[in-house]
Parts: structure tokens; C-alpha cells; sequence
């Protein structure tokens, strides 16, 4: 019985897959066309449910203040990843909704070092030419992005590997490791 029916089922493939002696195009039949074939197509691929992945929080701008969000990423995350991650910018839903990425126009961001909760981050020499507000509020998405992370709890920011003066949201420079208080009236409310 199984020899038989796979006999037909492969006649019948064979006899589907042969091009016919018609000579000009002709509307088919709906109900002989194959299960899901008229589906309307994905305009963007799915990701495989078998990837692990965690949610992150990551810090954006709305009107000069921060605003969390939380993304799905790949599991391990570490803190290179959340950094990757915030170097990418706003999805396409986050940026409809207004969310902004002042720090993501400064990429690559770079992990150096992390040496007792403080991390350091080094930015391309773009971070400079963001003007003083954008410049204020990057460094704060950064902050506040990077001490979300579990153990991290202050920022030193590098440019092209040195260390450099940044503007803190009182409008002072900083020399120094950057924490979320120096940026707390951005803070997210």
C-alpha cells in the first residue's frame, strides 16, 4: 500500500514539474494552487525561535531628556554587546515614536577596559563634532546605558584612545570617570 501511494504521490510531482505545450500564459484555478503559495510575503525575515536571547536596557533621547528602552539580543550578553547595541541606533518602531541616538553618529563605540565597576569607552573622533546639547546627551546615553549593566557603576570616556574632556548636563567639563548623577536632570521619568 505505502510502494503504491508513493508510486502516485511521485507521478504526480513528476507530472507537475513538466512544462506544458501551452504557448501563451493562463489564469489557474485558486483551489489547485499548493497550500500557502498565495500567502502574502514577509518584508522582513523571522528570526529563528531557537536563538537564546535577553533584553537590555538601552537609553535614547526624547525632547533633551533620556527615555529606557529594552531590546532583545543574543544571550550572553556582555557589556560589549550593549554597547554594539547602542552604537546601532533606534529600531525602525523607536525611531517612528521619536527616539533619538545622538551617541550612534560617534561609532564605533569601544570597550578598553573595566577595572573596578568603571568602564572604559572609546569613541571615534566624531563624538567631538556633536554639537554641545547632542554632545551632553550622548555622553548620557552612554552613562546611563553602560552603569545599567550589572557591576558597572561610573563611565571613563575616551577619544581615539585618550582621555578627554566631556560636558556633563550642568555644562561642565569633566575630565574625569562619568557617573549617572552627572546627568541626572536627563535622566528617564
Amino acid at each position: 500500500m505505502r510502494r503504491a501511494l508513493a508510486t502516485v504521490v511521485s507521478a504526480l510531482l513528476l507530472a507537475g514539474c513538466s512544462i506544458g505545450a501551452e504557448r501563451s500564459a493562463h489564469v489557474i484555478d485558486r483551489r489547485l494552487v499548493p497550500h500557502g503559495l498565495l500567502a502574502p510575503i514577509s518584508a522582513s525575515p523571522t528570526r529563528s525561535s531557537g536563538v537564546p536571547t535577553e533584553n537590555v536596557t538601552l537609553y535614547l533621547e526624547l525632547s533633551q531628556s533620556l527615555v529606557a528602552v529594552d531590546q532583545a539580543v543574543p544571550s550572553p550578553v556582555t557589556l560589549r554587546t550593549v554597547l554594539d547595541v547602542l552604537a546601532r541606533g533606534p529600531t525602525a518602531t523607536e525611531l517612528a515614536n521619536g527616539l533619538l541616538s545622538p551617541v550612534s553618529s560617534a561609532r564605533p563605540i569601544t570597550l578598553e577596559s573595566l577595572v573596578h565597576g568603571t568602564a572604559a569607552v572609546n569613541l571615534p573622533s566624531d563624538f567631538t563634532d556633536l554639537g554641545g546639547q547632542d554632545q551632553i546627551v550622548a555622553a548620557a546615553q552612554l552613562v546611563f546605558t553602560a552603569t545599567a549593566f550589572p557591576g558597572i557603576h561610573r563611565i571613563a570616556l575616551l577619544v581615539g584612545g585618550q582621555p578627554t574632556a566631556v560636558p556633563t548636563a550642568n555644562g561642565f567639563l569633566s575630565r574625569g570617570s562619568l557617573s549617572r548623577s552627572d546627568y541626572a536632570s536627563l535622566a528617564p521619568r
